[in-house]
């Protein structure tokens, strides 16, 4: 079992941390939580959360907690701001594995841990310093234990219960009300359909309720007491945005359209999957409640105002579970299916590789380091002699987080990304600097100081006392009645120079 978890981590570990330190901070989630968490540890105050020198209340704190540790232990840095992503990661593939293989083979296992740490959605979240993956384990943690609570014995229930109510509470305060309403409602189901719903009440015994309130309650029940006129605007504020208006707003079939290419290439296998276990049933107990939950997340996610792509990551654990069931099971023409995806795989790949040659007129390094890296698995097999992972898995896994890194480097890779980190360094000298609202973390985490946001009417009554400031934004400020000239350009970023 050590030789197969060391060609599995080989692998995993490559996947995440490869190019991990290397790539700015640039998306805006990652950027609040990146900033947030490097005021938390300048100002010392670890209980308000704040962001470019403004309260943030929006978000639960866990996530920033987590990677301010990260910072007081390995500093302020890009890596340092993914690392507890990373670990939180890892940490699932090890609770999946444990789960699965208690459930039904080693070889099953391994297949599900290789489509949860290689599909695309995984390797686009898990090496960023979001606070996805913190949600995801949490949730898949709680799922565990409701699902063990239901099938051990009389004497280890009250152990289990009582984890899968802390790790609801954990859920909660990594990312909100998904770590309390997806295991809730998967084990009710689940429950429902198998009678055992006198079983899991006991998720409501005393030592299950005062852990779930403790972890989920205690922060918020803090701050509504130390400030709760600030509390009740930011948290509504929260709540519009997530069910009511809604800022990124998409139609109702917008997961069915989207979930094969999130999942690439695993997501190839959802249509025949789901047709090889309708032909097969009655589904084991493992089967079934991944169904369960990769069902309540679909109905969630549908009928929640906003969607995006980072809250389809909530499909994978149960996704890989169903997908990693079906290869160890898949035969006659469902296993010819997925001969013929793998070899389709192979040549995207090469492709893939090809096409950046043209693109970069040959000057992309053909052997990058990291290619190397990415081979130690196979040898590792070959050196165990282990069994598991098949051939076939583990070369479809390598390709498939090839295909990822090598897209990032060398047909993804846009200079904007970096934009930020540039033009914050070419300024450091420039005193005093504002930047336009709603701001970008990333121009403070850069800095190593607050980069506060102004608006175009709040820069105006600000030039009534001073004779000029330094302004950071994309488009040209609009304030006619002083001079706005351009000091710096770095892409679509600029450095103005408004004055009298």
């Amino acid at each position: 079992m050590l030789k197969t978890w060391m060609v599995i981590l080989s692998l995993v570990l490559s996947a995440l941390f490869i190019g991990s330190a290397d790539r700015a901070i640039d998306n805006i989630r990652e950027s609040r939580i990146a900033e947030t968490s490097r005021e938390m540890v300048v100002n010392g105050d670890w209980m308000v959360p704040y962001f470019n020198g403004d309260m943030r209340l929006q978000k639960p704190p866990l996530t920033y907690w987590t990677t301010a540790i990260s910072y007081k232990l390995f500093g302020v840095s890009e890596l340092s701001t993914r690392l507890p992503s990373m670990l939180f990661a890892v940490m699932l593939l090890a609770l999946v594995f444990t789960w699965v293989r208690q459930e039904t083979s080693t070889e099953t296992a391994v297949n599900v841990v290789l489509v949860l740490a290689t599909s695309l959605i995984s390797l686009r979240h898990f090496r960023s310093g979001e606070a996805d993956a913190t949600l995801i384990f949490f949730i898949s943690a709680a799922c565990y234990a409701g699902f063990n609570l239901l099938h051990r014995a009389a004497n280890e229930q009250r152990k289990w219960a009582a984890l899968a109510m802390l790790a609801i509470g954990l859920g909660f305060l990594g990312k909100g009300p998904a770590g309390i309403a997806i295991p809730l409602f998967t084990l009710l189901v689940y429950a429902y359909l198998n009678k055992q719903m006198q079983v899991l009440k006991r998720l409501l015994s005393p030592l299950g309720l005062g852990l779930f309130l403790l972890a989920a309650g205690g922060w918020y029940t803090w701050v509504f007491m130390t400030l709760p006129d600030a509390a009740q605007h930011f948290f509504g504020k929260q709540l519009d945005e997530t069910f009511v208006s809604g800022t990124h707003q998409q139609p109702i079939y917008w997961y069915l359209v989207h979930i094969t290419e999130f999942f690439l290439p695993w997501g190839l296998l959802i249509v025949p999957m789901a047709i090889r276990f309708y032909q097969h049933r009655p589904l084991n107990r493992m089967v079934l409640f991944a169904w369960i939950w990769f069902a309540v997340v679909f109905v969630l996610l549908t009928f929640t105002v906003n969607k995006q792509m980072q809250y389809a990551l909530l499909f994978a654990p149960s996704l890989a579970i169903l997908i990693g069931n079906y290869l160890g099971v898949a035969s006659g023409k469902f296993y010819k299916f997925n001969k013929v995806l793998f070899w389709l795989l192979c040549i995207g790949v090469i492709g893939m590789v090809v096409f950046a040659f043209r693109k970069h007129t040959l000057n992309v390094n053909p052997a990058p380091y990291w290619m190397a890296l990415l081979l130690i698995p196979l040898v590792l097999k070959k050196l165990f002699k282990t069994e598991q992972p098949t051939n076939a898995i583990l070369i479809a896994a390598i390709l498939s987080a090839f295909g990822y890194l090598f897209s990032e480097q060398y047909l993804s890779k846009d200079m904007e990304k970096n934009d930020i980190q540039q033009l914050t360094l070419q300024t450091l000298a420039y005193e005093p600097v504002f930047q336009n609202e709603p701001g970008n973390g990333a121009f403070s985490f850069y800095a190593k100081k607050l980069i506060k946001t102004m608006d175009s009417k709040s820069v105006a009554e600000y030039m009534q006392t001073h004779d000029s400031i330094w302004y950071l934004s994309k488009e040209k400020p609009d304030i006619q009645q002083y001079r706005v000239q351009e000091e710096k350009t770095v892409g679509h970023w600029t450095l103005w120079k408004i004055s009298k």
